[in-house]
Formats: C-alpha cells, structure tokens, sequence
C-alpha cells in the first residue's frame, strides 16, 4: 500500500502551501532516503542513533563500511537494494559518491 512521506530535504508545496511529500514505493524515495543517510552522522537524530555513517567527510568516505551500515539500517529484504557505490576524485580527493539502486 503507497503511503506518502515528508519529502527530504524538506520544503514546502508551493501549489498547494503544504508540507511536500513523497510516495514511498518511488524511485524518489528511495533516492531521497539514500540521501538523508549519505549527510547524516551516527548519533546525530536521538531517536535513531543508528541512522547514518560514521563519517561523512567525502575524501575519507569507506564503501564497505557505509555498505553494512545501511544495511544494519535497511536490510536486504526491504525496499532499497544497493547495486553499485562509486566515488568521484578530483586529483585524488573524492567529490561525490555515486550509488546505483533498485
């Protein structure tokens, strides 16, 4: 059953001056909750310590490691599945993390 969820980064609708929300069997969901993972630091939300990564410093961004962390968090048998993480460098340093899902 499709439920819509708070849109994340939240915002506001415009259109109809409400809180936006997103439908949460989407590809935009997913891709949303990948995000909000990817910028926040364990510990961070109190009532989900376990949200997040360790360290979202991109140049010291581990694969593996943010692989078991989401996994601990969205296990294999749910909605999001990773197929592929890739980083992006820019003489050696990372700039972005690439993440293919399905």
């Amino acid at each position: 059953m499709a439920a819509f969820v708070m849109s994340y980064p939240f915002s506001i609708d415009t259109a109809n001056s409400k809180i936006s929300t997103v439908n949460s069997e989407t590809d935009t969901y997913k891709a949303e909750q990948i995000s909000a993972f990817l910028k926040t630091r364990k510990n961070e939300r109190v009532l989900m310590p376990e949200f997040g990564i360790r360290d979202p410093v991109f140049d010291k961004f581990d694969v593996a490691a943010f692989s078991v962390d989401f996994l601990n968090f969205y296990p294999a048998d749910k909605d999001i599945v990773l197929e592929e993480i890739s980083l992006l460098k820019n003489a050696g340093v990372v700039t972005d993390v690439l993440i293919q899902f399905k």
